[in-house]
């Protein structure tokens, strides 16, 4: 078993990970850790974000951000 440190950073709550279980998840530093719940408890499973393999994936992730400021600026950019 690893045990995970849970740390409130800002507004937000945290989960640090060990080397150890960063192994153990094949998860990387700047990858996706999706986390599932399941009858039995959690299942994890791990996907690594490359900005490669979707040449528009940065692109909505740019519009996902700032959707918002950018719907303020749409009146303004009509008149």
């Amino acid at each position: 078993m690893i045990a995970l440190k849970v740390e409130k950073i800002g507004d937000q709550v945290a989960v640090v990970l060990t080397e150890e279980a960063l192994q153990v998840l094949g998860v990387e530093v700047g990858g996706t850790l999706h986390v599932e719940p399941s009858r039995d408890g959690v299942l994890c499973s791990t996907t690594q974000e490359v900005w490669v393999e979707d040449h528009h994936a940065r692109g909505r992730a740019f519009l996902k951000r700032y959707n918002k400021s950018l719907q303020r600026l749409e009146p303004a950019a009509g008149t």
